[in-house]
């Protein structure tokens, strides 16, 4: 794709007219040998095995020639396109050392020789679910979240549209069965929304929650829908997505998040 977009740039800069792109072509294409060419000199200068100095002559020698070749379009075809390659080449290079500093930075601060120590004791995490209402989406999300840890805070973002139905369903199809299984119930906390946003307030809950609790573990488990074609994807909004991110982007080292895909199938679409 990106190569596709250059070549569309370079069409329209040079009015679709490719003769014009004959010294591009000749520049990248013979400073490509000048640089494999001396490459090669410094590989067998580096390894020295038999006869190696005669192959250094000769690539050496590629390399001379092609590199005059690349002095000599340039400077003859300079106005006529090869001042591209003249800019866009060291600037490609100068990204190049940028992105691999960064790898390098990256490298450096991610090492790490301490070994792995399990942890036995402290409280367990506090799991955290996002509730627009009660469905199979929902349920699946929590059930995940009881198996991650005994606390569990589920909130839902008052819009004022399922708050009612859903204390209902809450008492109904989550309190009634957690208890009669002997399990604590998770908690429903209701975020209100004056200007009906959602991400905001779950993301300001999140974050007050972990620094309410400094020594603890926040563990996000976020219900996604998985539809059957891909088109319908976008047929629903993607809050679950833009809900990972903004907690990657704002969070902690001690907030986490699980997805829990839900598939939609045949058996599914039928309802509990």
């Amino acid at each position: 794709m990106v190569l596709a977009l250059l070549t569309c740039f370079l069409l329209i800069v040079f009015g679709g007219i490719t003769d014009k792109l004959i010294p591009l072509y000749a520049v990248g294409a013979f400073l490509a040998f000048t640089l494999s060419q001396f490459g090669m000199v410094a590989h067998w200068w580096k390894k020295r095995g038999p006869h190696w100095l005669k192959s250094a002559l000769v690539n050496g020698l590629g390399g001379f020639v092609t590199g005059i070749t690349v002095i000599v379009v340039l400077v003859a075809k300079f106005a006529e396109g090869a001042w591209i390659t003249v800019i866009f080449i060291p600037l490609l290079i100068f990204l190049f050392r940028v992105v691999r500093r960064h790898y390098h930075m990256v490298r450096v601060a991610t090492s790490c020789a301490a070994p792995a120590v399990p942890v036995n004791k402290g409280a367990p995490p506090i799991a955290v679910v996002p509730i627009e209402h009660w469905s199979q989406v929902s349920r699946q999300a929590l059930e995940i979240a009881s198996r991650l840890s005994p606390e569990i805070i589920a909130i839902h973002v008052e819009l004022g549209e399922h708050s009612e139905l859903l204390q209902t369903e809450w008492e109904r199809y989550v309190e009634q069965p957690f208890r009669a299984a002997g399990a604590e119930p998770p908690k429903l906390t209701t975020l209100p929304s004056p200007y009906r946003f959602i991400i905001v307030p779950i993301v300001q809950y999140i974050l007050e929650l972990s620094e309410k609790h400094p020594d603890r573990h926040i563990v996000v488990v976020i219900p996604e829908l998985v539809e059957n074609r891909w088109y319908e994807y976008f047929l629903h909004n993607q809050r679950a997505r833009l809900l990972e991110w903004t907690l990657l982007v704002r969070g902690n080292q001690r907030i986490f998040t699980v997805s829990s895909p839900y598939y939609i199938s045949k058996e599914a679409a039928k309802g509990c």
